[in-house]
């Protein structure tokens, strides 16, 4: 069995990691936010020296990558050390293509927290989008050529990338729900698995046991914040997503959440602001719903039973609710109590409030049953 087990989600708006080392026997968590930047090493330098003296963040919080590709000279932070760079999540690119150095940052930073070896072996599952699954080989190719030899944080580490698998997102769900009443009754149902993601949206189809067909668009969440950002001033799209996602149907000018993202600090113009920003929130939303549903509409077949997951789609539950009340649906409410319970001992480092918690687990689900799935499968074989 490999030294490291590793479900990777790389999400456009937060990557999601569930590992285990081999050594512990136990699932772990690790997040880190989605933005990357190519830069000089001596911009990392320089940042190295304003920071001597102070306590060292967790490897997670600054992470660095290069490889002999990149030469001596270039390096790619990753997370939350990129996000004070002012790097972008690139959502323009694809996924798999920022997914390798994101991967190695995550290899690196768990290595480092757990004090691994320089050398040691990897079984990783990963996700991407439907559009991009046809790239998995791709994918795999590079991310074991460039983990054979990488610098995280300066300190060099090769590994072995022993197992690697590719499912499109949404597909550990799916596999979830033949483990959970068997494969007899998922050869018998015609399943849709919707991925309602920061990027965009997914659509898988299982007939008859198999994925028979599959669907991606460009209508991600972030759809919904472009929108409000053309409406507004000033609105930095990072905050403005969290405040829309905690006011979730409460978008109002009391809400809380919203009154954050005010930018004056005139009395006589707050109410005006507030006012312009709840009417851009209420409207993007209501544009954005209705793009979906259009969309909906139009490409899911006659199934018995859909499978929604996604941060988005907790943001949408009660339109979604409304749009399949004839249909039976599986939200992973299950599998999202099982997420909470592997990791209460973790919850003061990654959510603040109960709407969090509930919102980091659900957006957890599918990575968590994949990792659960994966691990099976590797303990079968050893």
């Amino acid at each position: 069995m490999s030294n490291l087990i590793v479900s990777f989600d790389p999400g456009a708006s937060l990557t999601k990691i569930v590992y285990e080392l081999a050594t512990e026997g136990k699932p772990c968590l690790m997040t880190m936010e989605p933005e990357m930047l190519k830069l000089p090493q001596s911009s990392i330098d320089a940042y190295m020296s304003s920071c001597k003296g102070l306590e060292s963040p967790k490897p997670a919080d600054e992470a660095w990558v290069s490889n002999p590709a990149d030469g001596d000279t270039q390096c790619t932070v990753v997370g939350f050390l990129a996000r004070q760079f002012s790097a972008s999540a690139r959502l323009d690119k694809l996924k798999y293509e920022t997914s390798i150095h994101k991967a190695l940052a995550v290899i690196g930073a768990i290595a480092q927290h757990n004090k691994l070896p320089n050398r040691f072996s990897l079984s990783l599952t990963s996700l991407l989008p439907y559009g991009e699954y046809q790239n998995r080989q791709a994918f795999e190719q590079q991310l074991q050529s460039a983990l054979k030899d990488f610098r995280f944080r300066g300190q060099r580490l090769r590994v072995k990338l022993e197992r690697f698998e590719c499912l499109p997102e949404g597909a550990g769900l799916a596999m979830i729900r033949q483990r959970q009443n068997g494969k007899e009754w998922f050869n018998a149902q015609t399943i849709a698995v919707l991925m309602f993601g920061h990027r965009n949206t997914s659509l898988l189809l299982f007939e008859r046991g198999k994925m028979t067909a599959g669907y991606t668009n460009g209508l991600g969440f972030h759809q919904m914040v472009k929108r409000v950002i053309e409406r507004t001033s000033g609105q930095d799209a990072t905050a403005l997503t969290s405040a829309i996602y905690a006011a979730g149907s409460d978008i109002t000018t009391d809400n809380q959440a919203i009154r954050t993202l005010v930018k004056s600090r005139e009395p006589k113009n707050i109410n005006y602001e507030l006012q312009m920003i709840v009417n851009a929130i209420a409207t993007a939303k209501a544009e954005y719903w209705s793009r979906l549903y259009d969309w909906l509409e139009s490409t899911l077949p006659a199934v018995n039973e859909v499978i929604l997951s996604g941060g988005a789609a907790l943001y949408l539950e009660q339109e979604l609710q409304e749009c399949f009340q004839e249909i039976s649906t599986y939200w992973g409410a299950d599998l999202q109590q099982q997420v909470q319970e592997v990791f209460k001992d973790k919850s003061n480092d990654y959510y603040r409030t109960f709407r969090e918690q509930e919102a980091l687990s659900f957006r957890l689900i599918d990575a968590f049953g994949l990792f659960m799935r994966f691990r099976a499968q590797i303990e079968k074989v050893a």
